[in-house]
């Protein structure tokens, strides 16, 4: 079964009128460049964990944020001609990962913009009775670090799709707080990180309205793992020898 990304930006609006038209958005078939012969089969689901903020919400008041798990909707369709199987996933749904892109994005940039510790978010923003491992989010966002700060092609459709103005001019690395990593390799992923996040500084800065600022940032990094259309790195190898 080949996978499939689409540009999806949010996960409410992700819906089965929608997306059991989707074969019209795809077109060819992957393997044999058939046109209009996908049709849809059937839908499966997986569980994300996702975020939901409330509109004008100020940066730091924390208990109106919920980190909570949701059902996705995963299409599948078959091409009539030669018979090809395709999964559709939603961009926002990152493979490699059960967090959400909005609820990894929201994760690691207060992670790295707070003095909150990786235990301290469960608590916080999870229902006392469902509440996601810390060490899955450490995971999470340590591994999409990794992806930015070693894969060149994830870094050239970071640049290719950013918004107009040079990150780097606007937001100098002074607005970070140093990194709270020790040892040089996880640094280098919580810089990772960084590179991906910092447009969201104004966000913080402003304290207004951080929903509409933080989910028109979103959109950006939707349009790259839509093109990226592959799971994000382990942090560690299969036989763990490395970190």
């Amino acid at each position: 079964m080949k996978i499939i990304t689409l540009f999806a930006p949010a996960r409410k609006t992700w819906t089965e009128a929608k997306f059991k038209n989707t074969n019209i958005e795809i077109g060819l078939c992957p393997a044999c460049a058939s046109i209009n012969t996908l049709q849809y089969l059937f839908t499966c689901s997986q569980w994300r964990w996702d975020i939901e903020i409330p509109e004008n919400w100020t940066f730091g008041v924390w208990d109106q944020v919920k980190l909570l798990p949701v059902r996705v909707p995963l299409p599948v369709y078959c091409c009539t001609a030669c018979a090809l199987q395709i999964k559709i996933f939603p961009s926002f749904c990152l493979r490699g990962t059960t967090l959400t892109i909005q609820a990894l994005a929201f994760i690691g940039f207060v992670y790295e913009t707070t003095e909150l510790t990786w235990r301290d978010l469960p608590e916080m923003l999870c229902d006392a009775n469902n509440k996601i491992a810390h060490s899955t989010l450490y995971k999470a966002v340590h591994s999409a670090g990794k992806l930015m700060a070693t894969e060149q092609e994830i870094q050239k459709l970071h640049l290719k799709h950013l918004p107009s103005n040079n990150p780097d001019q606007s937001n100098p690395p002074s607005l970070w707080p140093p990194p709270k990593s020790i040892f040089t390799y996880t640094v280098a992923r919580e810089k990772g990180i960084r590179m991906f996040l910092t447009n969201l500084l104004p966000g913080k800065l402003i304290r207004l309205n951080f929903q509409a600022y933080f989910y028109r940032y979103i959109n950006f990094l939707n349009r790259i793992f839509a093109a990226w259309n592959k799971a994000i790195n382990n942090i560690y190898s299969k036989l763990k020898t490395s970190p």
